[in-house]
């Protein structure tokens, strides 16, 4: 049967490699599927050409089947792209593809057609059954001229790429593929084509369809129209104008309208999500001095803390910008890398009595700008009284907006006894080295301001914070939390409006004080304070993952969509501070959605290599999608560069049925069951492996250490054999769950 297009052998012309149809025949059904597709979608007949044993992998063969010369004469090609397929010495590629390639943009319609819609479509239309690598990518775009674009039928999981087929459930697909779908975009390119060609094949014929070639552009010339016909067609093109004149005004105001009330949409919307974003850079100590360094630390903080009070600002956190101190990457690179528009660089020079400080607010994109710089020379004691010239500059020279209340809180210049406020900074400075003696000394410095003036908040506030980090990484003590929450309480005694103590008493009600309802209270009012507040996020989507908890009284409390929204603001906070990225993937684990909880995991480990929480959550997802394998070696891979969640691995042993592995592992971290983490991990390798009692008698030791994970026993999924137990039950009801 020939093509509906006169001039033509075949309507579509289907190339694959025939490796690709040995293993199961994907080539062949696909085309049966495919034919039954266009049936559906075609008034007329539409013949396929499909070799069900081509010639393949013969790289001496020269003698080509002179048939095939006409056979490739179609009006559409559809190669069948896969991990084989783009091979220069392959049959398919050069005598099909390339053949067809140069055939099509030779003859007398193009190998790119133009649609009704105004679209250009090529006649070649690939099919895509595996992600390809980046050499054959770029193979098939220099062989095409143009961005090699495809339907794609790629089956998509963890360590998966093949072709999808009809049976592959699409919630278990990560591209969310329908196979269904795209047989019928297949059917309707190849529509798109037939029809751009002439919009009713069926009354083409060669006689009515010349051409003449025009500077190189090949224009049908067409026959004349009878009488009877002119009057309908005069009216159609009278309707088609009236249309189009509509269309155009509608246009008109769309594009207009707005530059006349000087504000362009899409240039106004561009600039509120690119100029949301905003860095302060570490300041550059120029002084000659690392005695003043604390002064250089205090000057970033305390810019970025005022920015972090307007709500049409997303300011990057402190930690995420360290790593660019003394960095001389260009600024368009370190915009890139904190995904913002503008950076704010600061240097710094003199003496603690004359300094001298820089600032300037810098555009990264579309090109590198100085929008703004000012010098300021000014003593310590009065440092406090700058911050407002400074503010009031940046946010003026980027033109962000304020309400009425941020106005009125960045007319406040906060007053403090200058040797308190020094004391402070460098309790501060000393405190965020995370070791036992720069938080001794830091404490010293604090108890000093204590002394000066026992009525200012700033002292209490920074031990709150300084406790609540080190009780993380310093191995300053169990009672290092209460600590936090005491003097997190006496701050705000004193001044009610610090959005840093009112997250830190979230924080605690959640993982020490149990009590879900005021961690909520606090952490809400923390965001509402500061809204650009990453930990506050965070810690309030770990609180909304106690919609998984079983019991009636979450599920109309909590959603687990508020709590992936949470922590998602985080990560878009502070992209680059690998915690956060780290979370959203364990968030995605705890919810049993572990396909997308190993390709966060594997963002995280884009951002830090070596970041031992992204193996675990890795491993541990691999583990209860039955990849044991693949959950073995994550593991092993975060223990060798530490040890810290070694249950991850006993769970794995667990799972995969290696019950003695997993008890090695058992008896390694009952050795330090003196820590309420370890407990955790006995008692999840133990539920892993049936032993409920031992699990439970796990959990109660867990349970008197105040672990921070306690109050999430009864919503992980890997204590789930003992939910039935009574054990467990009279565990569970002794938290303080929100009613």
């Amino acid at each position: 049967m020939a093509s509906i297009i006169p001039g033509y052998e075949y309507d579509i012309f289907i190339s694959y490699r025939q490796k690709d149809n040995k293993y199961d025949n994907w080539v062949t059904e696909f085309v049966d599927h495919l034919k039954r597709e266009i049936e559906a979608t075609f008034k007329e007949d539409i013949s396929i050409y499909f070799d069900e044993n081509p010639h393949d992998g013969l790289l001496e063969i020269h003698n080509v089947d002179k048939s095939l010369e006409t056979k490739l004469k179609s009006v559409i090609f559809i190669p069948i792209i896969s991990q084989t397929y783009v091979d220069p010495k392959s049959f398919a590629w050069q005598n099909e593809f390339v053949a067809f390639n140069k055939m099509a943009k030779e003859d007398q319609y193009g190998r790119d057609i133009k649609l009704a819609s105004g679209n250009v479509c090529s006649r070649i239309i690939p099919v895509k059954i595996h992600d390809l690598d980046a050499t054959d990518t770029e193979l098939l775009e220099n062989e095409m001229g143009c961005r090699f674009r495809s339907i794609e039928f790629i089956y998509s999981s963890a360590g998966v790429n093949r072709p999808l087929k009809p049976d592959d459930n699409p919630d278990k697909n990560l591209n969310k593929t329908y196979y269904r779908d795209q047989i019928n975009k297949v059917a309707n390119a190849v529509k798109d084509v037939i029809y751009g060609i002439h919009p009713d094949p069926r009354k083409r014929t060669a006689k009515s369809y010349q051409t003449t070639s025009i500077s190189g552009y090949k224009e049908p010339v067409k026959e004349s129209i009878p009488e009877k016909e002119t009057k309908g067609k005069r009216r159609s093109v009278r309707t088609i104008m009236w249309g189009s004149l509509v269309i155009l005004l509608v246009a008109a105001l769309l594009i207009f309208v707005p530059k006349l009330l000087n504000k362009p949409r899409s240039e106004t919307v561009a600039a509120e999500i690119i100029k949301k974003a905003i860095a302060v850079l570490p300041v550059s100590n120029l002084t000659g001095n690392p005695g003043l360094q604390y002064i250089a630390d205090a000057i970033q903080s305390d810019i970025s803390g005022r920015l972090n009070g307007i709500s049409s600002l997303i300011v990057r956190p402190d930690q995420s910008t360290l790593q660019f101190r003394g960095s001389e990457e260009p600024v368009q690179q370190i915009a890139k890398k904190l995904s913002v528009n503008n950076l704010i660089q600061s240097t710094m020079k003199g003496t603690e009595d004359n300094l001298q400080v820089e600032v300037r607010l810098i555009e990264a994109f579309p090109e590198e700008k100085n929008i703004w710089s000012s010098i300021f020379i000014y003593k310590w004691n009065s440092i406090s009284e700058i911050y407002h010239d400074i503010i009031n500059k940046i946010v003026e020279a980027a033109q962000v907006k304020l309400t009425v209340q941020e106005s009125k809180n960045m007319a406040l210049v906060q007053n403090h006894n200058t040797d308190l406020l020094k004391a402070c900074r460098l309790g501060d400075y000393y405190m965020k080295l995370m070791t036992k003696e720069g938080f001794e000394k830091g404490l010293k410095y604090y108890n000093e301001a204590m002394a000066i003036d026992p009525l200012d908040p700033l002292p209490y506030l920074g031990l709150a914070r300084g406790y609540g980090e080190s009780s993380h990484g310093a191995g300053i003590g169990v009672d290092a939390p209460n600590r936090a929450r005491d003097y997190a309480l006496k701050a705000l005694e004193l001044d009610s409006t610090l959005s840093d103590a009112y997250a830190i008493l979230g924080h605690w009600n959640i993982y020490h004080g149990w009590n879900f309802d005021q961690a909520e209270k606090y952490l809400t009012h923390a965001i509402k304070l500061n809204p650009n507040d990453a930990f506050a996020h965070c810690h309030l989507g770990w609180l909304y993952c106690a919609s998984l908890i079983p019991d009636t009284r979450y599920s109309r409390t909590y959603k687990m969509d508020d709590a992936f929204a949470e922590m998602k603001k985080a990560v878009e906070i502070s992209p680059t501070e690998t915690i956060y990225q780290g979370y959203l993937a364990w968030l995605y684990n705890s919810a049993g959605r572990f396909e997308e909880a190993i390709n966060e995991s594997r963002k995280t480990l884009q951002l830090d290599p070596n970041y031992t929480m992204a193996y675990f959550v890795m491993g541990s997802s691999y583990a209860e999608m039955g990849m044991y394998y693949e959950a073995i070696e994550a593991h092993k891979k975060g223990i060798a560069i530490s040890p810290d969640y070694l249950d991850g691995l006993g769970v794995a042993y667990a799972r995969a049925g290696q019950k003695d592995k997993a008890l090695e592992v058992v008896k390694e971290l009952e050795k330090c069951m003196d820590s309420w983490w370890c407990a955790s991990g006995v008692a999840e390798i133990y539920s892993a492996l049936g032993e409920k009692d031992k699990a439970i008698d796990a959990l109660e030791v867990e349970y008197k250490l105040g672990g921070d994970f306690a109050p999430y026993i009864p919503a992980s999924w890997i204590f789930k054999p003992l939910f039935n137990e009574p054990r467990f039950k009279e565990l569970v009801s002794r938290f303080n769950f929100p009613k």
